[in-house]
């Protein structure tokens, strides 16, 4: 049987179908919030009428992005001093914010970092601390996060990842595997939560300006050669997480991978800060 609709039908169908979801209202709590992509992802939440929860280890940066955004008249943030490394911090964020607005609904998982060197050169404990952050703090992070999400029966998880999950690079092999676990945790975390209605998207960035670069241990050179391709800002990947969260209800943006224009491979490594 065919069913025929007039244009205002049709119309009215086709506007309730492509309804984004507003982020009014919502809780969520951002990993690595004290600089980088998780300041700007916090920013733009503030700007749509979300609640966030700022999770990072530096007090003070927390404290700056908290008075700026109070001072802009956004609802004031909660503020939660951690590391993704200690399970009780992490569990300990989720229950703050279940205790000051009785909900959850997006995670953002942003907590990571990179380390440059090659292998026979690379220093052990910067390996550990980056694994511990990158693999183990993300699973801590989804492990208490997602919890609250699954029962109320939907919400919304953003994991950082890179396109050194993709693709690897001299100098760039201890943390390009901590991507690609990262990436295998998303997937994993999607196929387990999606029939719960729960969303997951895993962002891949390209090449991205931020400051800890040298710390990570890029060369001069190296760090010139990403300035030439006019490399993503913080602000463009946080732009990405939004438009993935304000997909309607029934769209899961499961990944995305975001280059800078001028980048045509995947040789460049992302540094996301903490």
């Amino acid at each position: 049987m065919l069913l025929w609709l007039d244009r205002k039908e049709y119309k009215k169908i086709v506007m309730d179908y492509q309804q984004r979801t507003s982020l009014q209202d919502k809780v969520a709590i951002v990993t690595g919030a004290s600089s980088g992509i998780g300041e700007a992802v916090a920013r733009l939440l503030f700007q749509r009428g979300a609640r966030v929860v700022l999770f990072a280890r530096r007090t003070d940066k927390l404290q700056e992005l908290a008075q700026k955004a109070v001072a802009e008249g956004y609802t004031e943030p909660l503020l939660v001093a951690g590391d993704v490394r200690n399970p009780e911090e992490v569990e300990g964020a989720v229950q703050k914010a279940l205790e000051r607005w009785g909900r959850l609904d997006i995670v953002i998982a942003n907590a990571g970092f990179g380390y440059r060197a090659p292998l026979v050169d690379g220093d052990i404990q910067r390996w550990k601390e980056m694994l511990d952050t990158n693999v183990y703090g993300l699973l801590l992070t989804l492990k208490y996060g997602v919890a609250p999400l699954l029962k109320q029966g939907h919400g919304h998880v953003i994991v950082t990842s890179s396109i050194a999950g993709r693709s690897v690079n001299p100098g760039g092999s201890a943390y390009s595997a901590s991507k690609y676990a990262v990436n295998a945790i998303a997937e994993g975390l999607r196929q387990e939560v999606a029939p719960q209605g729960v969303r997951v998207t895993n962002i891949a960035p390209g090449s991205v300006t931020t400051g800890f670069a040298t710390v990570a241990g890029y060369s001069d050179e190296v760090r010139a050669a990403l300035q030439r391709l006019q490399p993503l800002t913080s602000e463009d990947v946080a732009n990405a997480m939004i438009y993935a969260l304000e997909q309607p209800a029934h769209v899961d943006v499961s990944e995305m991978v975001v280059y800078p224009t001028r980048q045509v491979n995947q040789g460049a490594v992302t540094v996301n800060q903490q």
